[in-house]
């Protein structure tokens, strides 16, 4: 039976709902799904905080995280291009 992880958003001023990462094949790429989701629903406004990640009933970890992303050039773009926004995200494991 494949393991079921689970993340949240935390340290922000008000308290994310934790999530489960469907496909997450470990700690780390759960963090970084999540982390990708978010950014993304924030339109690139926050662009760090922490992670925390646990499979139900096991071993839990936090990271720190930092997405660093390019947006296109808007001059470049016509009126029906779709933009296309290429970045990384940076975690940090907390010990």
């Amino acid at each position: 039976m494949a393991k079921q992880y689970w993340a949240q958003i935390i340290e922000l001023d008000e308290e994310m709902t934790a999530a489960t990462i469907p496909g997450a094949t470990d700690h780390e790429d759960a963090a970084d799904s999540l982390v990708a989701d978010f950014v993304g629903a924030m339109g690139g406004e926050i662009t760090e905080g922490a992670v925390r990640v646990w499979v139900q009933g096991g071993v839990e970890k936090v990271y720190d995280w930092k997405a660093d992303f390019t947006m296109p050039d808007m001059d470049d773009m016509g009126d029906e291009d779709e933009m296309e926004v290429e970045g990384e995200i940076e975690l940090t494991e907390r010990i």
